[in-house]
């Protein structure tokens, strides 16, 4: 007998979502956000909304306020750090693989991506995190290694938040310039040089890691952005 197949569930399209708006730094740390309100903006009720939100605390990319709100996490500098170590591990392992398999279309792709990033820098700090992430993807999936890019993006839902603040921090002359981090990397996957693809990769992770120690342990990443310049 035929197996029935079951639609995805409301409460997993859900989960999906507020992960992805996580991942691509729609929310800074400290946002709070209320089931009620969730369940408005999506159209639905009350209790899919509970049943994601639940699932995203459980991975910590979100921390339950009170009975009808949650926040996203101010993590602390060891627990950034801590988070970075995994990426810098594994995009570096992914980076490696890339550089064996990358043609020269999909070359040609990332370095349109990185001009978007750039150009994004110096108008939108959102738009340019998103497309940040659009670009260490799109190298995740160009190493042909899903388990390992389904681990990042527990990663990313849990650092996305902070690297909005990366990019409202940073100066422009900075993330604009020829000295980017990507331009390394690019160069190293034409190259096919995986050792030097993941140094270079490893390397613009450890970038955002003088911000993070700024932070210190205060708990508070609003009061780093509000010293921004």
């Amino acid at each position: 007998m035929a197996k029935k197949i079951v639609r995805q569930s409301l409460s997993e399209q859900l989960y999906q979502s507020l992960r992805l708006a996580l991942m691509n730094g729609q929310y800074e740390p400290g946002h709070r956000l209320t089931i009620a309100g969730l369940a408005e903006e999506y159209g639905t009720s009350i209790t899919p909304v509970r049943e994601a939100i639940f699932r995203l605390v459980s991975e910590r990319a979100l921390e339950m306020r009170a009975a009808t709100s949650v926040q996203v996490p101010h993590f602390t500098t060891d627990q950034l750090l801590e988070i970075q170590a995994i990426r810098v591990e594994l995009e570096g392992r992914a980076a490696f693989e890339a550089a064996k398999r990358v043609t020269p279309h999909q070359l040609d792709d990332l370095r349109e991506l990185h001009g978007r990033f750039i150009a994004a820098a110096a108008r939108d700090p959102a738009e340019a995190s998103l497309l940040n992430r659009d670009f260490h993807f799109a190298v995740l999936r160009l190493s042909g290694m899903p388990i390992l890019e389904g681990v990042c993006e527990t990663m990313w839902t849990l650092i996305g938040p902070f690297l909005l603040l990366f990019h409202q921090r940073m100066p422009v002359r900075e993330i604009a310039s020829d000295e980017h981090k990507h331009h390394e990397l690019l160069d190293a996957l034409a190259a096919r040089d995986s050792a030097r693809s993941r140094k270079a990769i490893q390397d613009d992770i450890v970038w955002a890691e003088d911000l993070i120690c700024q932070m210190g342990d205060m708990g508070d990443a609003r009061t780093l952005k509000a010293s921004a310049v």
